[in-house]
Order: structure tokens, then sequence, then C-alpha cells
């Protein structure tokens, strides 16, 4: 990629560390974005999709989120892959946002496989809430292994995490609460008398409950974009807007930030 050299100059002028504490060389980062390049390539056809110039922009924030946050292991042993498959999943949703750290969230708990939860002891294989995301390593790989039947437990999650961030997390936006709430509004006039409920791209929950409405139109968003939005139009619009993204134009980013 033409761009490194000049992600890697970048990136050298905000200090950044290894995990150790050692300031990078210039050629040990180079080598380092390499890795994430071909790492996140091999799963993310978005990714693949971008152009180069968006793609040093991606790794550029992919880099940044995982430093941010501690991700804690449940099942599995700490991996390089999963930190930044996980970070490049956050990317992806905020790639269109000026804020995209989502800061509020310090941790992020990988699990092995699917697990229980609540009095119930429901199986989970993803939650959001106040101590992080929790994401469950298996469902995360199954979701990004088809990139076209609307299931993606990271955006999934991701999407609940950013609608967290803006409206109980204290680093929002006005301007998306405002959207979102147009959101909410045009999945409760719509799915009350749904003529496409048969295609499945939202569950009976999602067209009961606006919150997962939101995250399993984020879903349909990125892995079924021509669907979602000949059926479900303006609800493929107000994610357009809220995300500031549109998955069926090369350009990705509708507005430059």
């Amino acid at each position: 990629m033409n761009s490194f050299k000049r992600l890697t100059n970048k990136l050298l002028e905000t200090a950044s560390r290894a995990a150790d504490g050692l300031i990078f060389t210039e050629k040990e980062l180079h080598a380092e974005l390499m890795r994430y390049a071909e790492i996140i390539s091999k799963e993310f056809e978005y990714f693949r999709d971008l152009t180069d110039l968006e793609k040093e922009r991606f790794l550029q924030r992919v880099y940044h989120f995982r430093k941010s946050k501690r991700f804690i292991y449940t099942g599995l042993d700490p991996q390089d892959e999963i930190e930044i498959l996980i970070s490049a999943c956050a990317v992806q949703i905020t790639f269109g946002l000026r804020r995209y750290k989502m800061p509020f969230f310090k941790e992020i708990h990988v699990l092995a496989d699917q697990y229980q939860l609540g009095i119930n002891q429901q199986e989970w294989i993803g939650h959001v809430n106040r101590t992080g995301i929790y994401l469950s390593w298996k469902h995360f790989l199954l979701g990004y292994s088809s990139n076209n039947d609307h299931y993606n437990v990271g955006l999934h999650e991701m999407a609940h995490a950013l609608e967290y961030v803006n409206f109980l997390g204290l680093f929002g936006s006005d301007e998306f609460e405002e959207k979102f709430m147009m959101y909410k509004r045009q999945a409760e006039l719509t799915f009350p008398n749904d003529q496409n409920a048969s295609l499945n791209l939202f569950s009976e929950q999602g067209r009961a409950n606006y919150h997962e409405a939101w995250a399993e139109g984020v879903e349909a968003f990125f892995e079924n974009p021509g669907d979602l939005n000949q059926y479900y139009p303006n609800l493929y619009r107000l994610i357009k807007q809220l995300l500031n993204q549109d998955p069926l134009n090369k350009v990705k980013i509708v507005r430059p930030q």
C-alpha cells in the first residue's frame, strides 16, 4: 500500500508505543501496520473494498482504538488477531464519524463461545452494559465468515455500544441523538404493518424493540445494503445519515469529517 509510509510517519508523530512501553522504530511500526492490514484483509470484505486513502484512515483508527481498550479473555488465550479484528469491527461502524474510540468503554470482554447470563441463565453471544462490551469470539468469526446473511454479532454489539455512548456515556453527539430518535420513530411506523417481514432482515424482536431494530438494521446495512435500501429505504437513509457512510458507493464516507 503506497500510503503506508505516510501513515507510519503520522503515527510516529504521536509517539505511539508498543504494549511494553517502548517506542516503535519506523521499521517496526511499518511492519506492525502491514500485519494489521494482512489480518484485517483476510476477514473483512469491507476493508478490501476501501480506497487506499480510506485504508490508511481505517488502519490508523484500528491502531488507536486497540490501544485505548483493555481486552479481557475468558476461555481462550490472548491473541493479537482477536484484538485487531474486534477493533476493526468498531472502526467499521464508526468509520464516517469524527469520534470513534467509544471512550466510555474501557474494557472489551472476549469469551470463547456463547455464555450464560441473567437470572434464567439464558445463552448469549454478545451484550453491552456499563462494565464493557462482551463478545463470543466463535460467533464474531461466524459473523464475518459470510458477508450477505445480515448476521454479524460484532456489528450488532458495536451498534448497541455506539447508542450507549451517545445517550449514556457523556461522550455523545446531539446530532446523533436527534437522528437516532428519527430512526426510532421510523421503526415504530414501519414494523407494525411490515409487508416485508418474510424477508427476515429483521427478527421478531427487532420489529418489536427499537434498540434491536437499530442493531439489526446496522447488520443489514453492512451485510445486505441493497436489500435494506430496496425494502426499507427510509431506515437505510437514516442509518446512512447516522453513520455518515454508504456501503452502496465506492467511496464509503458520505461527508468528509
